[in-house]
């Protein structure tokens, strides 16, 4: 771990998942805890999102679907043994896995990276949906030359229908 004289505290990221029945009240909860967990470990929490309800790649527990939680957050000592000794308590938790980001964790620096990640990947999913925009209206424009060549055809089926009945006539 880190020396305590140093002043350095390194960083942490556990990503767990609840079951999906748990209640919005009860994940809170769960979140307070081990906040307070951080908070008695000398840390802090840098990033605390909410992933949402997902479907599983496969099921845990009998459990197709799971709430999932991406928490970042720094700590001394044992921060890590106490998160995950929580966790596995808890029985909603499914899941759970913690990564050492750095030991000298700087939580500032980590929130512009993420900001800057973030606007990125919201560029790209911009751009993404111009493109798909812009080839749907070149679809609808080929459709719609389909439509009117559909149309043509038909009449001229019409007119060769009625000449065909004037023949017979």
């Amino acid at each position: 771990m880190s020396n305590p004289a140093s002043g350095v505290i390194p960083g942490y990221e556990t990503t767990f998942i609840t079951r999906s029945e748990l209640s919005d009240e009860g994940l809170k909860t769960l979140q307070e805890k081990l906040a307070q967990v951080v908070t008695q470990f000398q840390g802090n929490i840098v990033l605390n999102e909410d992933w949402g309800k997902r479907k599983m790649a496969y099921p845990i527990q009998k459990e197709l679907r799971g709430h999932y939680t991406y928490f970042v957050y720094t700590g001394k000592g044992d921060v890590v043994h106490e998160i995950e000794r929580n966790l596995r308590l808890h029985e909603d938790v499914l899941r759970f896995l913690t990564v050492n980001l750095e030991q000298e964790f700087d939580g500032a620096k980590f929130q512009k990276q993420r900001t800057d990640l973030q606007a990125a990947a919201e560029r790209r999913e911009k751009e993404r949906e111009a493109r798909r925009e812009e080839r749907n209206a070149e679809r609808r424009g080929y459709d719609d030359r389909g439509d009117y060549r559909r149309h043509e055809m038909d009449d001229a089926e019409e007119m060769s229908m009625s000449g065909a009945e004037s023949d017979e006539e």
